[in-house]
């Protein structure tokens, strides 16, 4: 008697939820062909967070007798496929002959449609609307693609140029896009060949759907998951090409001093970044941020090159909270460019009359030719050159200093004061420089640029002292390139 009340009461339950899965299956009405697209998928990181197509039928041109195919691929947003692990989805295919007013059912159970294109005397449309049609408990609507057009020509018309668009110009990991075709003429009937330069970072099919590939697993920056791929179509022999940035996050590539920022850009309604993580040496330390771009201020080339950086990402499904990590990408930092002080000229004053010397200031000119038996470093034409490659640093400071003239072969002599005028008509450079060992400012530039002076037309200025004794004198010019803090 027990066991017998057991089943009755398991034949109730199997009965209610037949007569539940009945009342959800007709919950949604019978429609027919045209309808409004639905909304293309909102997908993160390959998870579609809002269903739709991810592949639309396009259009195409064809010749009487081609065999023509359609394809299109719907997608389940999670939360169906979470709520309902018995439902399903079929497809059904749409086709009109009159030019869209009525649609008749012509396929279903597949994501393609193939048929031949009928023999006609003059140019002919037909339009195709593919459903992705419903099938459980729950209210998720039918799906509804793009309303394709198929148009048929009696004879081939050659493609003679191709401009190649994409509907997006990035993708996260895992999403897709279309690329489209615009033939000349519009009624061309050459087949379209699509390639894409990267097929293991983003691939694309027969009908010009772009898919991203996953994101790695390796946090290093350096997996093939992020960066840019050309999709090339080709008609008739002529090509055209567009690129595609694969991948929520991408390297970046800065010199030393200068802030590196990367950036998540399009984040889709409803997700938001959890936190940023920075991996040096397989390490991943988390930073504490929540922006949708993080910083790393005034990069050095030895704590910074060669880290890299991800995010993670939440999104809400039927209330609950769930995490998506992004792909890593990689910082490389460059060394500045070079500063450089590239050529300091000799100066030679010639001779002056110890008599006149004695009476008299003198100025002597520079005759820059060398004096045998003198060392010398620098150079015999004025040339005075500061070389600045850099991109980022502080401003840049020339100073010098002129030491006591003394007698070259080391004996005791007095030549007086001396003042060298350093001068460039050029460049504007005209400085009185004191030979008192003291440093005398010649030149400060601020934009990261190179100078070049020629100071052939310097002068020696003495001063008249009746001290001055007979000799050969020299002295030695410091030169100082300094930059000041950034």
């Amino acid at each position: 008697m027990g066991i017998w009340q057991q089943i009755k009461r398991l034949a109730v339950s199997l009965l209610v939820l037949i007569a539940g899965l009945s009342v959800g299956v007709s919950a949604h009405a019978a429609t027919s062909a045209p309808q409004p697209p639905t909304s293309p998928p909102t997908t993160i990181m390959g998870i579609n967070l809002a269903g739709g197509f991810t592949q639309q039928p396009i259009d195409s041109n064809h010749i009487s007798g081609d065999s023509v195919t359609l394809s299109a691929k719907g997608t389940r947003n999670i939360l169906e496929t979470l709520t309902n692990p018995l439902g399903s989805r079929k497809y059904v295919w749409w086709e009109s002959t009159d030019g869209g007013t009525t649609y008749s059912q012509v396929g279903s159970n597949s994501r393609t449609y193939t048929f031949t294109a009928p023999s006609v005397s003059t140019t002919t449309q037909l339009q195709f609307q593919c459903e992705y049609d419903f099938t459980g408990i729950g209210l998720f609507y039918n799906e509804w693609s793009r309303i394709a057009t198929v148009t048929v020509t009696p004879a081939r018309v050659p493609t003679t140029d191709i401009q190649v668009t994409s509907e997006s110009p990035s993708l996260y990991n895992g999403a897709s896009t279309t690329v489209n075709a615009t033939l000349t003429p519009s009624t061309a009937t050459d087949p379209i060949t699509w390639t894409s330069s990267n097929p293991s970072l983003a691939s694309v099919d027969e009908y010009g759907n772009v898919t991203a590939t996953s994101a790695s697993s390796s946090t290093t920056g350096t997996a093939n998951d992020h960066g840019t791929v050309t999709i090339t179509g080709t008609s008739n022999g002529h090509s055209d090409s567009v690129k595609i940035t694969v991948g929520a996050l991408q390297n970046v590539t800065v010199n030393e001093g200068s802030d590196a920022t990367f950036t998540l850009n399009d984040l889709p309604d409803g997700v938001t970044v959890s936190n940023w993580y920075r991996v040096q040496d397989g390490t991943a330390t988390a930073l504490n941020s929540t922006s949708t771009s993080y910083t790393v201020s005034k990069t050095s080339v030895g704590g910074d090159n060669g880290t890299s950086y991800y995010a993670t990402l939440n999104y809400t499904v039927n209330g609950s909270t769930k995490s998506v990590n992004t792909n890593a990408a990689l910082l490389t930092v460059n060394k500045s460019g070079l500063l450089t002080l590239t050529a300091v000229p000799d100066l030679n004053f010639g001779s002056v009359d110890v008599e006149t010397l004695i009476e008299n200031d003198a100025a002597l000119e520079n005759t820059d030719t060398t004096t045998s038996g003198s060392a010398y470093d620098g150079n015999d034409n004025g040339e005075l050159s500061v070389m600045d490659s850099r991109t980022t640093g502080g401003d840049w400071t020339l100073t010098a200093s002129l030491a006591p003239f003394t007698l070259s072969d080391g004996s005791d002599g007095n030549l007086g004061s001396a003042i060298l005028d350093l001068y460039d008509p050029t460049n504007r450079l005209d400085e009185n420089i004191p030979d008192n060992s003291e440093a005398t400012k010649i030149y400060t530039s601020s934009d990261y640029d190179g100078q070049d002076f020629d100071v052939t037309d310097s002068n020696l200025d003495l001063t008249a002292s009746p001290e001055v004794t007979a000799g050969d004198y020299q002295s030695v010019i410091t030169w100082t390139l300094s930059v000041a803090p950034s």
